[in-house]
């Protein structure tokens, strides 16, 4: 590994091009190659390269364009970093050939469609001895940064009641609409961006969910059925005894709207228009969010920090992957269910991927105590 770190791609297009110019602009990375099936995404991936980084020269930028050819750049290419942005269902197989390859990885959200996979890719990410980053980007947001800090502090006493909840105009475009490619519609899409921000930030493991999701979407009056989940709705038991909400909404006219209330024994904290601290009987006070010095400003910074060293902290480690997916899936089950809301039992869902909750959580505490990883 050099002073520059060599960085390839993997999914190019639409957000991947944006997280791609979170490397190509550094001037400790070199972004050297790229693959995807579709040459336009590569084209376009040039545009954003010759505007945005100083001294780009279009055709430099080694092209694998086909279904498979991100083999050929991971044997030929001798790359540092990996970022996958492709669709959701190829993260699985196309981050665990970049590991094999010995390059450490960023991979868009949702990191793996099943809890199963999400725990091979983060025992192989340790065994290999390579850091695996998910795409979790609110894990560097100040406003969540902080109000994990007040939860394990014991400001507001042990958590026993949660309301977590994202709206958004969400209409299964593109692949996302494909279930082969997506896995799971706006649940296992942005909504998974708050199911894993809720669970990093309270430590929470799912026991049970009762839920229903549906597949409508309305546009100009009409009522158009899709082929992935919009909409979700699911009453939940953290194991703990901890019992609250989560919503997920895609079809709606106001905008973009999320928020993360939690109840404890000894307060109240929310994270809605601001973030919101009340202590016993008091009044609710306003609390000034901050990211702490030396904590990365992001993902891309994340990786990168890990790769030469700088840090030895991940605070979006494949931990989060396995945590998020496992609860996601549980949502959808309950949701693919013959009645209007359906429960699913997360130890039995965790047993049907060849795992189990002790195993999970002897993995969170190896990855706590021994490598950094939150």
């Amino acid at each position: 590994m050099g002073d520059t770190l060599r960085v390839g791609i993997i999914g190019p297009g639409g957000a991947g091009r944006g997280n791609t110019m979170g490397f190509a602009t550094r001037d400790d990375c070199d972004v050297v190659a790229a693959a995807d099936v579709s040459p336009n995404s590569m084209d376009s991936l040039e545009d954003a390269m010759e505007e945005r980084v100083d001294g780009y020269s279009r055709g430099t930028l080694a092209r694998y364009t086909g279904e498979y050819e991100y083999l050929d750049m991971l044997a030929k290419e001798d790359l540092d970093i990996v970022g996958v942005f492709s669709p959701h269902s190829l993260h699985d197989i196309q981050v665990k050939a970049a590991m094999r390859a010995g390059c450490s990885v960023i991979v868009e959200k949702p990191m793996a469609n099943f809890v199963g996979d999400a725990i091979q890719m983060h025992k192989m990410a340790v065994a290999l001895g390579v850091h695996l980053v998910g795409g979790y980007q609110r894990h560097y947001e100040p406003r969540y940064i902080t109000g994990r800090e007040i939860i394990q502090s014991g400001t507001i006493g042990e958590l026993e009641r949660f309301e977590v909840y994202m709206a958004q105009r969400w209409g299964a475009g593109g692949w996302r609409g494909d279930p082969r490619f997506s896995g799971g519609g706006q649940p296992n899409d942005s909504g998974s961006h708050l199911q894993d921000i809720f669970m990093w930030m309270t430590g929470f493991l799912p026991q049970s969910v009762h839920g229903t999701t549906d597949m409508l979407f309305e546009e100009n009056g009409e009522i158009i059925p899709k082929q992935v989940e919009i909409n979700s709705y699911s009453d939940i038991v953290m194991e703990g005894g901890a019992e609250g909400t989560i919503t997920i909404i895609g079809n709606t006219h106001v905008g973009f709207e999320e928020w993360v209330i939690l109840e404890g024994s000894k307060g109240k904290l929310e994270i809605k228009d601001g973030m919101w601290l009340t202590v016993g009987d008091g009044e609710p006070t306003e609390v000034e969010a901050s990211r702490p010095d030396g904590y990365p400003s992001g993902k891309v910074e994340q990786l990168v920090g890990l790769v030469k060293g700088e840090t030895d902290r991940n605070y979006t480690s494949g931990i989060n992957g396995i945590r998020t997916s496992w609860l996601t899936n549980s949502i959808l089950e309950a949701g693919r269910g013959p009645d209007a809301k359906n429960h699913v039992d997360c130890d039995e869902l965790i047993a049907g991927e060849g795992s189990s909750r002790d195993e999970v959580k002897r993995l969170i505490a190896d990855a706590a105590h021994w490598r950094g990883m939150e």
